[in-house]
């Protein structure tokens, strides 16, 4: 019988020491190819960049850009196609994106060139979609009120909220706002063989809570959300929606993102990218394990089995002196760490924010030591 117990107690022992190892010693490092979406976006700024004199011009531009991320084991690229009420695409209901092209009107489609590219290179695309957003300074605001189909809502207060100087959201709570950006949406997908729509964290801004609750905020947004998935699903059901909301929890529920809901309940979302956007040594005594705390916190939120939970990393601030966030200045090991945390917390993707930092020094180290670390 004491030989029993001794070995049980042997036993027990040696289970508590694995797990011990387990617990605290480092996890052998992850691989790019654990991650189902390895992404960039390509912001407006971006595609800004790039030539729309012609076709053949705007291909060999969109072409070098692949060029230059996929050695980066990237899989995906997240276009903005519609920055501020409009288009980048040939569209009925939002005017030519003005602000991108520059152009008056163009001679092709550019959504159809980078689809036909991305698909190309065996990447998938998704079609990013700022839905509230109607303008930020007086170009976006000019380009609205002059060549929107939709300019005269501008001067209903039912439709549109006005915070700042030349700044204007769609309003949330109309109910033919909602039905304005579904349908947009179903014009993408029943046009485009997008893989993806993409919403990114514009919903209620600071300035526009005005008149309404937190929860009512949520409400309205969730009315869209529910709608958009809907739609997109009876268009091509292999076509993902994700919403990359902002990497600050309080701020995403205050700002309408009921992300609680989008996570833990089938019918709203395919996956969730926050913007995890800071470091692990921030502050002034460089401690503060930001990043990790909160893709921890995003990661114990209940999540339904169809959910995927992705995170958005801040490859642009690779480098950057500008705050307490010391971590970017410190090294250039910040998203190689960022990756291996998030494959330990059950994280299965990432995006990259954005394509210009792909040419930069500072962030070019930073994916240099992605690669070594990760491959």
């Amino acid at each position: 019988m004491k030989k029993k117990k001794h070995s049980l107690l042997v036993i027990i022992i040696l289970l508590c020491i694995c797990l011990t190892i387990y617990f605290f010693m480092p996890h052998p490092p992850c691989s790019l190819s654990s991650f189902d979406k390895r992404a960039v976006w390509f912001a407006y700024g971006d595609l800004e960049q790039f030539s729309y004199e012609s076709k053949e011009s705007f291909e060999e531009d969109f072409s070098q850009a692949i060029e230059n991320i996929k050695d980066y084991k990237i899989n995906t690229v997240i276009v903005q196609v519609r920055a501020f009420s409009d288009a980048l695409y040939a569209s009925d209901l939002f005017p030519l994106s003005r602000v991108i092209t520059h152009q008056e009107s163009l001679s092709f489609d550019p959504l159809e060139v980078m689809i036909d590219i991305a698909h190309q290179q065996g990447m998938s695309i998704e079609a990013w979609i700022n839905p509230y957003r109607v303008s930020l300074n007086q170009a976006s605001f000019e380009q609205f009120l002059n060549h929107s189909p939709h300019r005269d809502w501008l001067e209903d207060a039912t439709q549109t909220i006005g915070y700042a100087t030349y700044q204007y959201i769609l309003n949330p709570a109309s109910q033919s706002v909602r039905d304005y950006i579904v349908d947009g949406v179903k014009e993408v997908v029943e046009n485009y063989d997008v893989d993806g729509i993409h919403f990114d964290d514009y919903f209620y801004v600071s300035g526009t809570h005005d008149g309404t609750t937190a929860n009512q905020r949520m409400d309205y947004v969730n009315m869209l959300i529910q709608d958009v998935y809907q739609t997109i699903k009876e268009a091509d059901e292999n076509v993902v929606f994700g919403i990359s909301p902002q990497g600050n929890y309080e701020n995403c529920l205050n700002d309408g993102a009921d992300i609680d809901t989008w996570l833990g309940e089938e019918g709203y979302i395919d996956y969730l990218m926050p913007q995890i956007y800071w470091s692990d040594q921030y502050g002034e005594d460089k401690k503060t394990t930001t990043f990790t705390d909160r893709c921890e916190q995003f990661a114990k939120i209940p999540r339904h089995q169809s959910v995927m939970l992705y995170a958005g990393l801040a490859l642009y601030r690779a480098g950057d002196a500008v705050d307490e966030d010391y971590g970017w200045q410190e090294n250039s090991r910040n998203i190689a760490s960022q990756v291996q945390i998030l494959y330990e917390n059950g994280y299965k993707g990432f995006s990259l924010f954005r394509y210009d930092s792909f040419l930069k020094e500072s962030s070019i180290q930073e994916l240099n030591e992605l690669l070594r670390q990760h491959a």
